[in-house]
């Protein structure tokens, strides 16, 4: 996670034919399973509610359970610190407020802190170059 420019996505991470799953990697899982909002959607620059929800929650999740700067998230999602800084305040006080998004928020980190400490080879499906998991 912190080592000094090594990419962050499963295209880049690959060594000696296999893939190593990020941290971001399954932060983007773990929202996916549970907001249905895939990672391409939340890198898109489309604005709806579901979409900005799981962008934030992406932000908020990725700065709390990795190392990673601020930079380094935005850069993850295509977008600014700015955008970062502003995703996890708002997120953080919906959250507070918003039971949905509280329930997903748990049962995201339930599923993502046991997997996050153990560095995981995956293969990558040559046609749609998604991981695919052997659990």
């Amino acid at each position: 996670m912190g080592e000094v420019n090594q990419p962050t996505t499963i295209e880049g991470r690959a060594t000696q034919g296999k893939y190593i799953l990020t941290a971001y990697d399954l932060i983007f899982q773990g929202i996916y399973k549970q907001m249905r909002v895939g990672r391409k959607d939340i890198m898109s620059k489309k604005r709806d509610r579901k979409l900005v929800e799981a962008r934030q929650m992406f932000c908020l999740l990725a700065r709390k359970h990795t190392i990673e700067s601020s930079v380094d998230i935005g850069n993850a999602i295509n977008r600014d610190h700015a955008t970062v800084l502003y995703s996890i305040s708002t997120m953080d006080n919906l959250i507070k407020y918003t039971k949905r998004l509280a329930i997903a928020k748990n049962y995201i980190e339930l599923d993502l802190i046991p997997r996050l400490n153990i560095t995981k080879e995956v293969r990558i499906c040559e046609c749609c170059k998604q991981p695919i998991l052997n659990e």
